[in-house]
């Protein structure tokens, strides 16, 4: 009878460990599935962002979630507002805007920046995974059109758009805020916590095809523009899929790309 108690007993130890892993993973599954989205949490417009994306070519998945306050937002707007710029001209004009909006957002995106540092530590990624992390989570944000006239003055084919916005562009603060986000806008974000993170990226613009798009310093192939006699491969910003080192058919002309940020200026 002894014996046969204890075997029931061991039985019984069996089933709740089990049980235990069971409901283990089933949390750790429901953790790792999250959607896009946000929740204002109180009068002062701060949110509560949730971030589900996945890399580039759909490999892995990660999740993750943030805070934004809307009086920081308020703030950053505020100083975009008030820059003084002097550039002479399109090339000029925007290397000024680009690397103000870097130098006042930086101090309020460290937190970002750290968070998406941590993901990729805990996923063992190595620094190239860490740029497409970074560049991943923005291309994951639908596009929205970002103008400085009204957004009825403007063909947007149906997508998001956030008009009388000063200079056609927010600050990468703004951004993660609000999820607005056209060419600059993104190239901008990503080049700040690109740089917080030591590596090497320019923004390069092209006046022909109105479009700004980020470059990066790094073991690739494919199309890149020469800086410095270096090797910056491009990296389109504003849809998912794109990978380091393919331009987009319709801005495939490299002559029309011109530096407009590098890290050393």
């Amino acid at each position: 009878m002894r014996k046969f108690l204890r075997v029931v007993g061991y039985f019984i130890a069996i089933f709740f460990i089990l049980n235990i892993l069971i409901q283990t993973i089933k949390k750790t599954d429901a953790g790792e599935r999250c959607s896009d989205g946000f929740d204002i949490i109180n009068t002062g417009n701060d949110r509560l962002h949730t971030r589900g994306w996945n890399f580039v070519d759909q490999s892995r998945s990660f999740c993750g979630a943030y805070h934004s306050r809307g009086a920081v937002s308020d703030r950053l707007a505020k100083k975009r507002l008030a820059m003084n710029l002097r550039g002479d001209n399109y090339l000029e004009f925007w290397s000024e805007v680009y690397s103000n909006l870097v130098t006042d957002s930086k101090p309020d995106i460290s937190f970002l920046v750290d968070s998406l540092a941590t993901i990729a530590d805990r996923n063992d990624l190595t620094r190239l995974e860490l740029a497409e992390l970074i560049v991943s989570f923005v291309q994951d944000i639908p596009y929205s059109f970002v103008v400085p006239e009204d957004c009825k003055e403007i063909q947007t084919d149906g997508r998001p758009c956030m008009g009388s916005v000063a200079l056609g562009i927010l600050s990468p603060y703004e951004f993660i805020h609000s999820l607005y986000g056209d060419c600059d806008t993104r190239a901008v974000l990503i080049y700040t916590m690109l740089e917080e993170l030591d590596f090497d990226p320019m923004i390069v613009v092209s006046n022909e095809y109105a479009h700004a798009m980020l470059a990066l310093k790094a073991p690739a192939t494919g199309d890149y523009l020469l800086h410095q006699g270096e090797k910056y491969y491009f990296w389109e910003t504003t849809a998912k899929g794109w990978p380091l080192g393919m331009l987009p058919p319709n801005t495939s002309n490299v002559n029309y790309w011109k530096t407009a940020l590098a890290h050393e200026l």
